[in-house]
């Protein structure tokens, strides 16, 4: 995913959850749901390819550390 278009979905997303008054820990889940539709699911799609990767790299690291 280009960086300027994150740059912009994410510039939109705070500007507009300030606008309605998002404060809290209501405004991360309407941030990553703003921009994943922004991003027409692509920022989604990033983001569980990272989650995915993470849990394999975390699981190469627990079986390196028992050896």
């Amino acid at each position: 995913v280009p960086r300027q278009d994150v740059e912009q979905w994410i510039t939109q997303a705070v500007s507009e959850a300030a606008a309605s008054g998002l404060a809290g820990k209501t405004v991360t889940p309407y941030l990553l749901d703003r921009i994943a539709a922004l991003s027409g699911g692509a920022t989604l799609t990033a983001n569980i390819a990272l989650i995915k990767n993470n849990a394999a790299v975390a699981g190469q690291l627990a079986v390196a550390l028992q050896t």
